[in-house]
């Protein structure tokens, strides 16, 4: 089989995704041929700067995505490590090239997906195309069920191996001394350094027993900074050291002098340092989250902080210390995560999750919304704006005569699943007269609807606001507006004044969005539904565009799905929509 590797990440030395995708890659290269490709690695050279220079990083990646779906159009499978940017250049690769898709969530990636919009948005997009999500623990599988509903079936544990070794721990100074470290790659407050700072303040208050932490990988010097400071007012410099980064194997060494690893994030996967203390022979104490504490923490309590609280977190170290048969305890735990973890058992499940027969990774079915996108409905003649009477009712006869029907989003909404099958979402933007004196009568013919989205600036005035239009076309102004409603038109909202709103300020951007809801909801009634002027979004816009809309619509970009894809749901042309009818026949 050829797999395709897509990572951010990757080396021994690095974190526990680049850790973590190493070693996967080890195993699949023994039967199978493994290419890696680094998601921001881009092939063409491009000019930052210019008119549109927020365009530039969807260049780059446009660049990339065809220079590789040209480059590995022999591939069969492809895995992609992270739910963020990497998960979603994975997804739409592998939706390019044709082939099922594993998405890996690492840990972070997952756990805090949900308080970042354009984190959650990545995460949302990567899982709903992925044919299988591998987690690490039970909390991951419950945090990506959080963000992406209805997608546990295709989750899948698989922790991370273990090496097997003879577990020797030594506990040299204790209780005379206690030395407590943590390690990373990229020490910051994902690993709860502040927090561990303050425990050591409630330690020494608690104990007699001197107490030392060393701090081991890169600290940005802002951070380092902050952690200084409180480090000052704790009056525990002589407690805490920082010695930067290190080797894994030269962190072993480092570790084989500490008493106890430290473990103490707020979430993690399942965390490679834990084991590697371990295989340099000292104990470990660790917040309740991750695999490693599912699996150990119900037997081995005492090994599992009961609070992030610092006081308590204290309390929890100074009782472990004194733990009778400690020494006991350690071999029995890591032996206990080795039937787990050991590389043969990891090994072979990851052999069986890639030849096992994979579904289509792009879910079928009745929550992929189709919908038309238009404009102005008049005359004889095709522009950018305008669709001919006769074209628009030619359409329309089509649609009823292939059994399928127009309806406003509302509508759509408010039918059953199995209804929706047959419905298509018709749309115009812009707020044209003609949509009442035309399009309504046609609509109306058939029983149909639709939504229309009006700028609340512009009713009952004329389209002067834009110079690229040749045509001189009149707004819908109330009484027109009230003719739709009559007629059961949705009425959304299409901003105030038409303005990109990516050349907005933050307050231009909230006088565009509250103002418009605000109007059109003492027009029509409780409005739900947005389209961006232009098609202009990105992952911030649909962050301000989702405190007042339950949806919005782009152009011909975004995608179809009513869950993932709420936020820029794709609109199609007539003659999409007549090619894609006429296939289903």
């Amino acid at each position: 089989m050829n797999i395709l590797v897509i990572t951010s990440e990757i080396g021994f030395d690095g974190g526990g995704m680049s850790l973590s995708c190493s070693r996967i890659i080890n195993i699949l290269s023994i039967d199978n041929s493994v290419k890696i490709v680094m998601s921001g690695q881009y092939p063409v050279v491009t000019a930052n700067g210019g008119y549109s220079p927020e365009n530039t990083h969807g260049i780059r990646c446009e660049y990339k995505l065809k220079q590789d779906c040209s480059d590995y159009q022999d591939v069969d499978l492809i895995i992609g490590f992270g739910g963020k940017f990497n998960g979603y250049y994975s997804a739409l690769l592998s939706e390019r090239l044709g082939v099922p898709f594993v998405l890996c969530l690492r840990g972070t990636d997952v756990n805090i997906a949900k308080w970042s919009f354009e984190d959650n948005w990545y995460l949302k997009e990567a899982c709903s195309r992925a044919s299988k999500i591998v987690c690490l623990s039970n909390e991951m599988v419950c945090n990506v069920s959080s963000s992406c509903p209805n997608i546990t079936d295709k989750c899948v544990i698989v922790p991370n191996e273990i090496e097997t070794m003879d577990v020797d721990v030594r506990f040299a100074n204790l209780p005379h001394s206690v030395i407590i470290g943590t390690a990373a790659s990229h020490l910051n407050e994902k690993k709860g350094i502040a927090n561990l700072l303050y425990m050591v303040k409630e330690f020494k208050s608690m104990s007699n027993i001197p107490i030392q932490l060393q701090l081991v990988g890169v600290i940005d010097s802002d951070l380092k900074e902050e952690y200084s400071k409180i480090i000052e007012s704790l009056n525990i410099r002589q407690n805490v050291e920082f010695i930067g980064y290190q080797p894994r194997e030269v962190l072993y060494n480092t570790m084989a002098r500490w008493d106890f690893y430290v473990q103490a994030s707020v979430c993690e996967g399942h965390p490679n340092s834990i084991t590697d203390s371990l295989r340099a022979g000292i104990g470990f104490i660790s917040s309740n989250t991750g695999f490693i504490a599912e699996v150990l923490k119900e037997k081995y309590p005492m090994l599992f902080f009961d609070s992030w609280k610092p006081a308590i977190m204290a309390d929890n170290l100074l009782k472990l210390i004194h733990t009778p048969k400690l020494l006991e305890i350690y071999p029995k735990a890591y032996q206990e995560l080795l039937s787990y973890c050991s590389e043969t058992k990891i090994s072979n499940e990851w052999k069986t999750l890639v030849n096992q027969p994979f579904t289509n990774q792009v879910p079928p079915g009745i929550e992929n919304l189709l919908c038309v996108g238009l404009h102005d409905i008049q005359g004889d003649i095709h522009d950018s704006i305008t669709t001919p009477t006769e074209v628009f009712e030619n359409f329309v006869r089509f649609v009823k005569e292939n059994g399928y029907g127009l309806c406003s989003m509302k509508d759509y909404l408010n039918k059953c699943k199995e209804e929706r099958r047959r419905w298509i979402v018709c749309t115009f933007d812009d707020g044209y007269m003609n949509l009442a004196d035309i399009a309504l009568p046609i609509l109306s013919k058939y029983s149909f609807n639709a939504t229309v989205f009006v700028c609340t600036s512009l009713i009952g005035r004329d389209n002067s606001w834009n110079f690229k239009d040749s045509k001189l076309r009149k707004h819908l102004d109330l009484a027109g507006i009230n003719r739709l409603i009559e007629a059961k038109w949705e009425i959304g909202s299409h901003g105030v004044t038409h303005r990109n709103l990516l050349k907005l300020t933050d307050a231009e951007l909230e006088e565009e969005l509250s103002r418009s809801k605000e109007s059109i909801d003492c027009l029509a009634g409780n409005t739900i539904s947005y389209a961006y002027p232009y098609g202009a979004y990105n992952p911030y816009i649909q962050s301000q565009v989702a405190k007042y809309y339950k949806y919005a619509f782009a152009v011909s970009q975004g995608g179809t799905s009513i869950v993932t894809d709420s936020f820029q749901l794709k609109r199609y042309s007539i003659s999409e929509i007549y090619q894609m009818i006429e296939s289903s026949k």
